[in-house]
């Protein structure tokens, strides 16, 4: 099992899907959990399990003043702040010619700025102590184009560039920062499309299913864990192997 003994861990994102999977990991590895996303802290708790040494709290990670005040109070609440789990994100689909402007500025508002906003906040806290971890939540659909797609593709491709910068200006104070990409998990945000849909994405992955929130969570342990600890600008693939192969139909003729 992933060791994060001793560790706080601010998880965004947190009420669902990734981000409850990885609240809950961090606590079976041994961490405290900051959990944070919009909604009601009572319930976000009961559903991670968390203790009487965890935290909920709601957040919307748009607001800067608020992100900048919930890391401060949970840092002087834990007395440190190890690790940053951004997994607070929408989903937008539409092309630019079909999708409202404000669509787009939402996207990019949730999915990048909230998730820049989270490590700026974070970051003082994690120099300052000589270093900490940062996981970044982007999608295959920051790596490869998706039809349709436009406002969340180019935010989560935003997340994977943010992820690489973050890792060049502080990997010296010792700050690691690395990025996963989920192919098709099975979350509330998936749950919305129709079964046809659902069916063709799943087989356009090689192992022809989509994943579970445990299944990324698990990869984002290890990358919050000293087993990570040479592991930093990098994007791991959680995807079943979508981004590895496309799948060509053959015949038997």
């Amino acid at each position: 099992m992933t060791d994060l003994a001793g560790k706080a861990i601010f998880v965004t994102g947190a009420a669902s899907g990734i981000g409850l999977a990885t609240a809950r990991g961090v606590r079976a590895a041994g961490g405290r959990v900051i959990a944070a996303d919009l909604g009601d802290p009572g319930a976000m708790a009961a559903a991670a399990g968390l203790g009487s040494d965890d935290r909920a709290i709601s957040l919307d990670v748009r607001d800067a003043a608020a992100v900048a005040a919930a890391v401060a109070e949970a840092a002087a609440a834990f007395g440190r702040i190890d690790g940053l789990v951004a997994s607070a994100g929408i989903s937008v689909p539409g092309a630019v010619t079909e999708m409202a402007l404000g669509d787009w500025d939402e996207a990019l508002a949730v999915n990048l700025t909230g998730t820049m906003l989270c490590a700026r906040a974070v970051l003082p806290f994690m120099v300052a102590a000589g270093g900490g971890a940062i996981v970044t939540v982007a999608s295959i659909f920051g790596m490869t184009g998706g039809q349709g797609n436009t406002p969340y593709n180019v935010s989560k491709g935003g997340v994977l560039q943010l992820t690489r910068s973050l890792a060049a200006d502080y990997g010296a104070a010792g700050v690691r920062v690395n990025a996963v990409s989920p192919g098709y998990i099975a979350t509330p945000m998936t749950a919305m499309l129709p079964e046809p849909v659902h069916s063709a994405f799943a087989n356009m992955h090689l192992l022809r299913r989509p994943g579970q929130p445990g299944e990324v969570a698990a990869v984002i342990l290890f990358l919050l864990s000293d087993a990570a600890s040479f592991v930093t600008g990098a994007n791991i693939a959680v995807d079943g192997g979508f981004s590895a192969a496309q799948l060509i139909p053959i015949g038997n003729g």
